[in-house]
C-alpha cells in the first residue's frame, strides 16, 4: 500500500502542469508572430534548445533559490537521500529490492523540488510589494518605465531586483516591452506578477495614471499576504495536531525498540509484520496528505 502510493503520488506531481502557465501562454498567443520576429536580438533564441536544455531552463529559476552553489547542495541532498533510503531498505527493513531505493530517492527529488518552489514563491511575495513601491516611487520622481525598471534593479540585491535588473537591460538593448514582459512572465508565473504586467502593457499603448494603479497593486498585495498569514494562524492548531499524531507511531516504535527489540523485528523482517509497516505508512503518509490539501484550500 506505501508504494501504491508514493507511485501514485508521483504520476499526480508528474501529470500536474501548473494552470498559470498555461493562461500566460493563452495570453501572449495573440502576438507571436511579433515576438518570433523579434527574438533575433537573443542570440540564444537562434540555437535550437534539445528536450534537456528546455528542462534545465525551467527548473534553474527553483535550483537558484539554494543560492549560486546549487550544484554542490544538489549533489549532497542527492548523496544524502541515496544512502538514507540504500540504509532503510536493505538494513532496517530488509529487502534487497533497488527499486525500492530509486522510488524513495525520486520521492525525494520532488518533495525537495516542491519545497524550493514553495520557498520561492514565498520570496517573490515578501519581496515583490517593495519592487513596486520604488517603481512608483522612481515613476512619481518624474523617471521613466525604463529608467524606473532599471533603478528596481540597482536598488534591490535579490532574486526580484535581479530580474528587474535583466528586464532594463533588455529595455535598454531595444527589445519590445512585450518580448521582455513574456521572458520575465515565463520566470515568474504568478498571478501578481501577470497582473503587472497587463498593467504596463496597458500603460505603454494606451497611456494612463501608472502611479494608481500601482498604489492600488500594492495594496491588494498586502492585502493578500495579510490573509495569508491569518489563514496560516487560524490553521496552525490543526497541522500541529496533525503532526502530533503522525509522531506518535514513529515514537512509540523507537520506545517499544528499547523495551521489547522483538516486536520491532517481528515488524521489520517478518514478511505478516511488513504488512503492518506498510499499512502505517501508508495510512501516516495518506493522512497528511489530506490535511495538506484541506488547509491548502482554506479560504479567509
Amino acid at each position: 500500500m506505501l508504494w501504491i502510493s508514493l507511485i501514485l503520488f508521483i504520476v499526480v506531481l508528474l501529470l500536474m502542469r501548473d494552470s498559470k502557465v498555461k493562461n500566460l501562454d493563452e495570453f501572449f498567443a495573440s502576438e507571436e508572430a511579433e515576438i518570433e520576429a523579434l527574438n533575433a536580438i537573443n542570440v540564444n533564441s537562434l540555437v535550437n534548445k534539445h528536450g534537456w536544455q528546455r528542462f534545465k531552463a525551467a527548473v534553474s529559476p527553483t535550483l537558484l533559490v539554494l543560492g549560486g552553489r546549487w550544484p554542490v547542495f544538489l549533489g549532497i541532498y542527492l548523496i544524502g537521500s541515496t544512502a538514507a533510503a540504500w540504509y532503510f531498505i536493505f538494513h532496517i527493513i530488509g529487502h534487497e529490492q533497488y527499486w525500492m531505493v530509486l522510488a524513495i530517492v525520486g520521492f525525494c527529488v520532488i518533495l525537495g523540488y516542491r519545497y524550493l518552489a514553495t520557498k520561492r514563491r514565498k520570496d517573490f511575495e515578501n519581496t515583490f510589494p517593495d519592487a513596486l513601491n520604488i517603481l512608483m516611487s522612481a515613476v512619481t520622481a518624474g523617471d521613466s518605465l525604463m529608467q524606473a525598471i532599471s533603478y528596481v534593479g540597482k536598488t534591490m540585491d535579490n532574486p526580484i531586483g535581479r530580474e528587474f535588473k535583466l528586464m532594463g537591460d533588455r529595455l535598454k538593448l531595444g527589445e519590445m516591452p512585450e518580448v521582455v514582459l513574456q521572458r520575465s512572465c515565463k520566470h515568474y508565473p504568478y498571478p501578481e506578477f501577470i497582473f503587472f504586467t497587463i498593467t504596463i502593457r496597458a500603460n505603454l499603448s494606451r497611456g494612463g495614471q501608472l502611479k494608481g494603479v500601482l498604489a492600488r497593486l500594492i495594496r491588494v498585495l498586502v492585502a493578500s499576504r495579510t490573509l495569508e498569514k491569518k489563514k496560516m494562524a487560524m490553521t496552525s492548531e490543526a497541522r500541529i495536531s496533525a503532526k502530533i499524531v503522525a509522531a506518535i507511531p514513529l515514537l512509540f516504535t523507537i520506545l517499544l525498540n528499547y523495551i521489547n527489540p522483538q516486536n520491532v523485528q517481528f515488524i521489520l523482517h517478518d514478511p505478516k509484520g511488513q504488512y503492518v509497516l506498510f499499512y502505517v505508512l501508508g495510512s501516516e503518509f495518506i493522512g497528511l496528505m489530506i490535511v495538506w490539501l484541506l488547509v491548502r484550500g482554506v479560504k479567509t
